[in-house]
């Protein structure tokens, strides 16, 4: 069983464009994801390879401290450091075990250089203590607003990991246990990217009085590096704070490193919790928006060029559509009027009515089977003028010929309708093929001669390679452009005989000789004028 085919419908623009658009957003997704896939595998490898290189530090650093023959709390105070540190570049969590000399992690603390001179008179004696924080309560001295304000990121412009926020100090009063290794701050000013050397003091300063310092010694410092020789007794205290909130579990720490002993004898070992770097599309976030937006962008631009022809192409089989079937109800329009009448008139002649009646039905059937035999001939013709055909001959045609001819094969009909032609004789020659040019030329006479009103003129004029007819019609023609369309009459003129076939065919058979045909309306007057 065949199923029908459905009705084509009017095409909509707005369904094409967006249709396009989703089709160049899946195409140009696809391009856009070929380097992006390069760019993101050699981001993963990069990243890879920067946690690796972090990995490889952390174990220099440490072995590196490890690696004096003595060690002392100081030492352990930089192995402090270092886990802290790690925490902060990296957001890995650390805890290292020194044998012999306990265990420590990467929670927050305070770490401070001491760099001073042990000999006055020496610039050589320079010397350097890590100290580590007594007691983390000091700590919440820094809990404020206004400290939180200077904190500043520890690994800065990495794409790789995640940004964590130290606060800088200097000390410049602080009571200090060196052989423990461990400090209590005094007063503490707090500090924007400084190091050993140099410092950028915001102007914050923290007093701390400090409730237990027995064993403590108290040092002051003016905190910068002159040279030596103008102030033999400077020093600098560089501080900051560091290290991840809370405390360190085994369960954090999955990563285990295997024991490794320094060429100092000191042994150790270290786990570390995994490094989360940052992703891919997080690092890249705005660039990859950037490019959507971009993409998006571009679908909507370029989306007009196939929406427009695939618009284009619907619209025009549509078009054929309405076409077709416009002309079939025309058609069969047309056609029903005269079968009606011929079955009526044979009903008639059925019913044995007299000889005088039977040659009147008769007659009128003849009648009608002729304007049903015009009609089909001008359908046939104008199938013909829509196809080219095989051959054009062209030669010499005088145009005042042709149109006395086509005026004598009018002649009854002119003096029927009592009509006057109104034509200025002039020799013009035109090189066309005759047969198909005089039918057109015929046809629009023809034209005239059918819907011009009665009694009035006719006017046809050639002049600068014009052929211009005009005539007066029963009424203003409202939608003058359509009348060229097959099976389109004026409304005066629909009680006339006419199939509404002569102005396409004339538009097809000049169109096919390469003239042009315009018709155009003045309130009751209608011109065809034909380019030559």
């Amino acid at each position: 069983m065949k199923v029908r085919k459905g009705t084509i419908k009017k095409p909509k623009f707005l369904v094409s464009y967006s249709v396009s658009v989703v089709i160049l957003l899946i195409v140009f997704f696809v391009l856009f994801s070929i380097p992006l896939l390069s760019f993101w595998t050699a981001y993963n490898f990069e990243a890879d390879s920067a946690v690796s290189e972090e990995k490889d530090y952390l174990d220099d650093k440490i072995y590196a401290t490890l690696n004096e023959k003595d060690l002392t709390q100081s030492d352990l105070a930089q192995i402090k450091f270092i886990a802290a540190d790690h925490y902060s570049y990296t957001g890995s969590k650390c805890k290292v075990n020194v044998d012999g000399y306990g265990e420590v992690d990467s929670s927050k603390t305070a770490i401070m250089f001491y760099t001073y001179w042990t000999d006055s008179n020496d610039p050589d004696t320079l010397q350097t203590k890590v100290l580590m924080l007594a007691d983390n309560k000091y700590l919440e001295y820094f809990d404020t607003p206004q400290v939180h304000t200077h904190e500043v990121s520890r690994i800065g412009d990495t794409e790789y990991f995640y940004a964590s926020t130290e606060i800088e100090f200097s000390c410049n009063e602080f009571y200090a246990d060196l052989e423990k290794g461990l400090f209590i701050p005094v007063e503490v000013e707090i500090c924007n990217h400084g190091n050993l050397t140099t410092f950028n003091p915001t102007g914050l300063i923290i007093r701390i009085d400090p409730e237990n310092t027995d064993g403590y010694t108290l040092y002051k410092s003016v905190n910068y590096h002159t040279d030596f020789y103008e102030n033999p007794t400077s020093s600098v205290n560089y501080g900051l704070i560091c290290g991840n909130e809370g405390t360190v579990t085994d369960e954090e720490c999955d990563e285990i490193h295997g024991e490794y002993e320094t060429e100092a004898g000191h042994r150790f070992s270290y786990r570390i919790s995994p490094v989360n770097y940052i992703p891919f599309s997080t690092a890249y976030k705005n660039r990859l928006l950037t490019a959507v937006v971009i993409i998006i962008w571009l679908a909507l631009a370029f989306a007009f060029i196939p929406a427009s022809v695939s618009y284009n192409i619907k619209k025009r089989r549509f078009e054929i559509f309405e076409y077709r079937r416009k002309m079939i109800d025309a058609m069969a329009h047309d056609l029903k009027t005269p079968m009606a009448a011929i079955t009526a008139y044979a009903e008639n002649l059925s019913n044995h009515i007299g000889t005088d009646k039977q040659e009147y039905y008769a007659g009128k059937i003849e009648d009608k089977v002729a304007q049903m035999n015009k009609m089909v001939n001008d359908i046939l013709e104008f199938s013909k003028s829509e196809n080219k055909p095989a051959e054009i001959t062209k030669e010499n045609v005088d145009l005042s010929e042709v149109i006395g001819k086509i005026i004598a094969d009018n002649e009854h009909t002119i003096s029927e309708r009592s009509l006057k032609i109104n034509y200025d004789k002039k020799s013009m020659t035109v090189k066309t093929d005759e047969k198909i040019f005089e039918q057109a030329i015929s046809n629009l006479i023809n034209n005239a001669v059918l819907y011009c009103k009665e009694g009035t003129e006719i006017g046809i004029a050639c002049e600068d390679k014009k052929l211009v007819i005009t005539n007066i019609t029963e009424g203003k023609i409202d939608d003058v452009k359509s009348l060229k369309n097959p099976f389109t009459k004026g409304d005066s003129a629909r009680k006339n005989n006419g199939t509404g076939l002569g102005l396409a065919i004339a538009d097809n058979n000049l169109a096919m000789l390469g003239f042009k045909l315009c018709i155009s309306a003045e309130d009751d007057r209608f011109i065809a004028t034909v380019k030559l």
